[in-house]
């Protein structure tokens, strides 16, 4: 090696050193709280990575359907160890609690309340079932942990660009408190595809009559909901997602539902089959309609439908048009007449009228009036004998009509019905 290459080669190593020194100083070093976060995070992205490459690799749905998913209780604990020190306390008004009172008040601060805690308040936001877990026999310090996790949003991560990914998650939530901070998400981040799924999760929580009476009742927040479905559409990249799924597709979703499923909605019209083979059009025009989706193997559904007649009595101005969701002709024929049931109409193989009216769980109630409107659409409990009982009012067949006993008290859900519908949570049976 000649002298003159010697020294270029000395000068290259010199020049190497300092730009890794320049590097060393332009990357400050991770905390110990950020290092564990982003290991935790890490493992998870390598969990996820292994499932979708075992999943391209299946050849069938069954082998799809048999490879369980990464579980998030293996993260969640490293992750919330490296998010939840305690490190100070805020202070903040009451009012700006949504408190009346005046005055100020104290709450304590996490490390999860720091900027580069993003990510992980994010994950946390997606998966509450984990933390629920952690302190499923401390509900006082989980019901804390929630309340803090949603205020580092509303103080520090609602201008967080990745903020978006969480809003599909928390319009889940019925609280006027998850609403306003998605309002400071969708008014005061400045990346459009996290104001555009803030505005998208404004518009699903608005059909929640406790949230819609912040925009003044259900008339006013199906305007808003629409306004809002069109901001996000506008804001959001066409790429951008929604949960699970594309935000387009989720808006779109919404607006079938707002036009076809919401109250006062009009609803599809369906061709059914009855027991004798015949088709017939739900919902009867210029009839108040009660249609019924239901189950022969699910205990609930045919304990309703064990007492149609008694229903019939209450409010004999109602059609009732009672739908066997799944199965074949000769089954639910005999379910009826083992059960006493009367009459009932049957769903096609594709599933064509439950897929209309969005069915989820059975079983599930659709009330229609005179005019086609919906007027109650979900599980048929305490919610839908008030609708039912406002229609009467309202069509001044009530006071017309004997108060007979109350022929329909039927049990709570115990088991999953077997069409692969989930059975939602328990929740207090009509008497009617």
């Amino acid at each position: 090696m000649n002298r003159r290459a010697g020294i270029i080669i000395i000068c290259m190593e010199k020049w190497i050193i300092v730009c890794t020194t320049m590097v060393a100083i332009a990357v400050p070093a991770l905390n110990a709280g950020e290092r564990e976060m982003k290991e935790a995070l890490d493992l998870w992205q390598q969990r996820q990575a292994e499932y979708k490459a075992v999943l391209e690799v299946a050849t069938t749905p069954e082998q799809r359907d048999s490879i369980p998913p990464p579980s998030a209780d293996e993260v969640a604990p490293a992750l919330w160890k490296a998010i939840r020190k305690q490190t100070g306390t805020r202070t903040e008004t009451k009012r700006a609690r949504g408190e009346p009172s005046r005055g100020e008040s104290s709450a304590p601060k996490y490390e999860f309340d720091e900027e580069w805690a993003a990510p992980a308040v994010v994950w946390f936001l997606n998966h509450p079932e984990t933390m629920a877990k952690m302190y499923e026999k401390s509900p006082q310090k989980l019901a804390t942990y929630a309340k803090a996790l949603l205020d580092s949003v509303r103080y520090r991560h609602f201008a967080s660009p990745i903020i978006g990914d969480a809003c599909a998650k928390l319009a889940e939530n019925t609280g006027t408190d998850v609403y306003e901070v998605l309002q400071k998400i969708y008014e005061r981040n400045t990346t459009p595809a996290a104001r555009g799924a803030a505005a998208l999760a404004m518009s699903v929580m608005l059909s929640n009559p406790t949230v819609a009476g912040e925009e003044g009742g259900l008339a006013q927040a199906r305007a808003k909901r629409i306004y809002l479905i069109r901001q996000a559409l506008n804001l959001a990249p066409q790429d951008a997602m929604f949960g699970s799924v594309s935000l387009t597709d989720a808006a779109s979703e919404l607006i079938y539902r707002i036009m076809k499923l919401d109250e006062g909605a009009i609803p599809p019209r369906m061709k059914l089959i009855d027991s004798q083979g015949k088709e017939r059009l739900f919902p009867e025009v210029g009839k108040a309609n009660l249609i019924f989706f239901w189950d022969p193997t699910e205990d609930v559904g045919v304990s309703i439908m064990q007492k149609q007649a008694a229903l019939l009595r209450r409010y004999p101005k109602l059609v009732l048009c009672p739908v066997v969701a799944n199965g074949e002709r000769e089954s639910w024929l005999h379910t009826m007449q083992s059960n006493g049931i009367s009459t009932c109409y049957m769903d096609d193989e594709q599933g064509t009228a439950g897929k209309a009216y969005r069915v989820e769980h059975l079983p599930h109630a659709v009330l229609v009036n005179e005019q086609a409107r919906v007027l109650y659409h979900g599980y048929p409990d305490m919610q839908l004998q008030a609708a039912l009982d406002r229609w009467q009012n309202e069509t001044k067949q009530h006071a017309e009509t004997p108060q007979l006993p109350n022929p329909m008290s039927s049990p709570r859900p115990t088991k999953d019905n077997t069409s692969g519908h989930g059975v939602p949570p328990l929740r207090e049976m009509p008497q009617f």
